[in-house]
């Protein structure tokens, strides 16, 4: 399918944090998401999604089931090339695709930096004469390869590549996924086992829900099948660090890899309930003592999807630990990872974060789907730990788009988004964007 197919207290208590707020807004979500005369869609029924160009013909079913699954999981990650070569006796499956993202993207509040990636973390305060702002984009565009030998059988190997023409927000290039599969293990650039990237809903926003975990990293690990509907995984990132250093701290070149690991449970082939967790250490420099200090940071989530009727599927996630704020979408390179500590000279702390995302889709027609989501992310320094006041404390995210599948090929939709940010200096600033987008698919 294309990219448009779609903190303490005892208990734990989260400062400002309104939960009946949150309640409140995703019932206004779904409502929304009902409205008849809203359109969108996600899926063209009774149409091959793949074209074979060179090669049997019949297999078009076979490589479009395995493409899909040498593809990235998450909805807004376009990997499913429209047309393929099958091999001599159907022993190799090749697509290479290429999708145009056009958007155009009016902004009104205060500024968000990026054209594409709406994130409430980066929200800046409006300049005077700066109270809104019209663009337009094609830095999401993408080209991709899908490659599967061995279709079926147990030495199956997968390989896919796939490079967005953006670097930040100038056009380039910079790939966002190249790795490889073979016999339940992975190997190469992409997200983290930690991620549950099909719990994730669509929108046309290219980062998604702010309280999502998502990193892109190398990692490698290794997934197994218990029995038809229980799996698990297990694997190894890349060791990284994004941290905040005083006069007292400061980081060194980290030698020990994250590993996060998951238990899954799947029914009715579109829906799971997965439980993840991750122990990352972190090291770094104590300037007083003289000293590398591994503070070890650990997360929880609980991620699922559930398809309750072929009108209407849920999505949800809620991530919470300590030292992994670089792999929520919202803190990534924020240094929100560790603070230095105030009561200890020469030590940090590390910051506990908790995200919280739920959306819907809405398949109203073949052609026509609604998707909406509300996402909330909160960080909370460790005892005696100090930040910049204006640094990011919390934010809430909103998205509902209507998206309309003229054909396999062509797809377009319009979409609203909110952000709201928080500072530890307890400012607040907010903004709203509506976005439409042209995706073309090969």
């Amino acid at each position: 399918m294309m990219s448009l197919l779609p903190t303490g207290q005892s208990p734990v208590q989260i400062h400002d944090f309104n939960y009946m707020k949150a309640i409140n807004v995703f019932k206004m979500l779904a409502v929304a998401g009902m409205i008849p005369g809203i359109m969108a869609a996600q899926s063209v029924a009774d149409e091959p999604m793949v074209t074979v160009i060179v090669g049997d013909p019949a297999a078009s079913e076979d490589v479009e089931v395995e493409f899909m699954e040498n593809a990235p999981a998450k909805k807004r990650d376009n990997g499913l090339p429209r047309f393929a070569i099958v091999g001599k006796d159907r022993k190799f499956y090749l697509g290479i695709g290429a999708q145009f993202q056009g958007e155009g993207v009016v902004d009104f509040g205060d500024e968000m930096p990026s054209a594409v990636d709406f994130v409430p973390s980066s929200i800046v305060p409006s300049t005077p004469g700066n109270g809104a702002s019209l663009r337009f984009s094609a830095l999401t565009s993408s080209i991709y390869i899908n490659a599967v030998a061995l279709p079926g059988t147990k030495d199956r190997v997968g390989l896919f590549f796939k490079g967005k023409i953006h670097n930040g927000d100038a056009y380039g290039f910079s790939v966002s996924h190249f790795y490889v599969t073979y016999r339940g293990f992975m190997a190469g650039y992409t997200s983290s086992f930690f991620a549950d990237g099909a719990a994730m809903p669509y929108t046309i926003d290219n980062q998604g829900p702010n309280g999502s975990a998502d990193v892109t990293l190398f990692t490698a690990g290794y997934t197994h099948d218990f029995t038809s509907h229980l799996s698990g995984a297990i694997g190894i990132d890349a060791p990284s660090i994004d941290m905040t250093t005083g006069r007292e701290t400061s980081t060194v070149s980290q030698r020990s890899p994250a590993i996060p690991l998951y238990l899954q449970y799947g029914w009715g082939g579109d829906s799971h309930v997965r439980l993840s967790g991750i122990v990352r250490p972190l090291q770094y420099r104590d300037l007083v003592a003289e000293k590398n200090r591994t503070p070890v940071g650990w997360g929880v989530q609980l991620s699922g999807v559930a398809e309750v009727s072929p009108l209407l599927t849920l999505y949800y996630d809620a991530t919470y630990g300590r030292g992994i704020a670089n792999y929520l979408q919202d803190d990534t390179g924020l240094g929100l990872d560790m603070t230095p500590s105030l009561e200890t000279p020469g030590e940090s702390r590390l910051t506990e974060s908790l995200g919280l995302t739920g959306g819907l889709t809405l398949n109203l027609s073949p052609k026509v789907a609604v998707n909406a989501v509300y996402s909330h992310l909160v960080n909370r320094t460790g005892d005696g730990a100090s930040l910049d006041g204006d640094r990011y404390r919390y934010g809430d995210y909103v998205a509902a788009n209507v998206i309309y599948t003229l054909n396999k090929i062509v797809a377009m939709g319009i979409e609203y988004d909110y952000g709201h940010r928080k500072a530890f200096d307890s400012s607040l600033l907010h903004t709203s964007r509506i976005q439409a987008q042209l995706a073309v698919t090969f």
